[in-house]
Parts: C-alpha cells; structure tokens; sequence
C-alpha cells in the first residue's frame, strides 16, 4: 500500500508539472519561440555560467564539512562532494529541491554513526542557506521598493520564509525541551522522544561552535552570490536587459517556491514564477521559458555527473 501511494503521489506530480508545460506551450508560448530564444544564446557566457555549479559544488562541500567537524566528525571533502552530486542526481526525480538531502543525510550517516546527527546537521546546512538567501532577498528589496511594490508575492515569500525560521526556533527554545522531557518511555512514544532530543541536542550543540557556524553562514552567503551570478550570466546569455541587483530580489523568491512539494523537481514551478517575474520587465514567456530551461539543462548535466558517481559507489 505504501509503494503505491509513493508511486501515484509521484504520477500525480508529474501530471501537474506536464500539465503546466502544456498550458504554457499552447496558451503562452510555442516550442519553436523558446528554442529560438535559446538558439540566440551566446555559449561563451553559458559556458561561464555552468563553469559556476563547480564553484557551488566546492563551497557547499566545505560548509558541510565545516558543520559536520563541528560534532566531532571527519568526512573527506571529495565524498562530500560526491554525495551533492548524487543528491542532484536524485532531486531529477522526486518533488522539491530537498529530495537529495535524503541522500547527503544518509551519506553523512555512514560517518557519524547516527541517521538523527546526520539529518541535525543537514538542517543546520539548509538554514544557514536559507536565512542568507533571505537576508539577501530582503535588502534587495528595500533597495527596489518600487519593484516589491509592484510583486505582492515577494513579501508574501519573504514572510513564509520568515516564518519557517520563527518554528524552527520555537522548536529550539526551552519549553519545547521541557515538553519533549514529559512523553512517555514507552514504546513508540519512547523512540520518538529520543530521536526528537537528540535531534534538538545536536542542533543546539552549535551554540558552543559559534566560530562553525559563523564560518558556514559566511560560505551560505558566498555560495548565493555565486548562484545569482550563475542566472545572471543566463540572462546575460539570452540577452535580458535585467539589472544584477534584481536577480537578488527574483531568484530567493523563485528558490523558496521551488521547495513547494508539488512538482518533480520543480519543473512547472519554474516557469510560472520566471513568466509571472520577467512579465514585469516587459519580457515575452519564450523569455522566460528558455531562461528557466537553461538552468534546468544544467541541472540535468549535473544531475547526469550525479548518476555516474552513484553507479560507481555502488560497485
């Protein structure tokens, strides 16, 4: 029962990813407007671009590496590497951009000894991610007012951001230690207490490695600079007039979206948000439809050089 509920919730998605394909191929766009779009593309600049996701690969590695140090562990940084690279792989066909870290946590665990340590620090990783692509998000947006003015969804996306941070941290406050403290010892009550404690345990042992997780907030800024490069350079390839700062603003916010569970891999997603985005500047949906295909082709190759590592692991 179980795999056919994985199996029809993974059809299901796939529909809804298709069907916003479709629409868009027959209400908005053509086929032939997009790859002619991408046929105009300069491929010195999407060179220069893709040469980036190597750049991400090396800083994300080393920030993990940095918070996995911090616990006591040590992991090689070209398995860590490694293990990005399969969870790319993976994220090609499960929903959101969190399906890998399923991978990264499990490889983490081989190290630690313990699948809830491992998952701990993997959340640490994502959220100091997240606070600075937020952070980026945000003073972006205050330096175009007249921009957020015109895009209700980006406060709206800044705000549901802000509040997945506000629960993470209400799970981390004292109270919520003192409720886990009181469930019962006894049978399944039991294991989930145990495994909810040392989950908060780990997170909170970063309180004594501020100079870690100082260190890995740093590297999360690093690496989103990177990643606003890499589709600033995309949009430079294909000859969109947008200015660098508003890439800070747009591509958080498309981000953030992309982890919405209800597509593969966010195809769909990714489309909609870019279209509803570049029709601001005036730009056509073959616009954004060739830019957000670009960056999903990338993705592909990665995900490709993921596959490859994978079968080699497995030899």
């Amino acid at each position: 029962m179980s795999k056919r509920k994985n199996w029809l919730l993974f059809f299901l998605k796939c529909a809804v990813s298709l069907s916003i394909i479709a629409w868009f191929l027959t209400q908005k766009t053509s086929l032939a407007d997009i790859l002619r779009e991408i046929g105009r593309a300069s491929p010195w600049l999407l060179a220069a671009a893709f040469s980036l996701h190597a750049v991400g690969l090396l800083i994300s590695a080393i920030r993990w590496r940095i918070l996995i140090r911090a616990q006591g562990d040590s992991v090689p940084l070209g398995f860590l590497a490694g293990s990005y690279l399969v969870g790319m792989f993976f994220n090609m066909f499960l929903p959101s951009r969190i399906g890998g870290d399923v991978v990264r946590i499990w490889d983490g665990s081989k190290y630690s000894s313990s699948l809830v340590r491992s998952s701990a620090i993997v959340v640490v990783e994502r959220l100091t991610g997240i606070v600075s692509l937020l952070l980026f998000a945000f003073a972006a947006s205050l330096l175009r007012l007249e921009m957020a003015k015109d895009m209700p969804v980006i406060w709206a996306a800044l705000g549901l951001g802000a509040l997945g941070l506000l629960s993470v941290a209400a799970f981390l406050l004292p109270p919520v230690g003192r409720l886990l403290e009181k469930i019962p010892d006894k049978g399944i009550a039991a294991r989930f207490k145990n495994k909810a404690l040392s989950f908060r345990g780990t997170i909170l042992r970063y309180r004594e490695k501020k100079k870690a997780l100082f260190s890995a907030f740093l590297l999360a800024l690093l690496l989103q600079v990177n990643v606003v490069v890499y589709y600033f350079l995309i949009g430079k390839a294909i000859h969109l007039s947008i200015p660098l700062l508003d890439y800070f603003i747009f591509i958080p916010i498309v981000h953030l979206v992309l982890l919405i569970p209800v597509t593969i891999n966010g195809l769909g997603l990714r489309e909609l948000s870019y279209s509803r985005i570049f029709s601001y500047y005036g730009l056509t949906a073959a616009a954004a439809v060739s830019f957000a295909w670009i960056d999903l082709g990338f993705m592909i190759v990665v995900g490709l050089i993921g596959g490859v590592v994978f079968m080699v692991r497995r030899r």
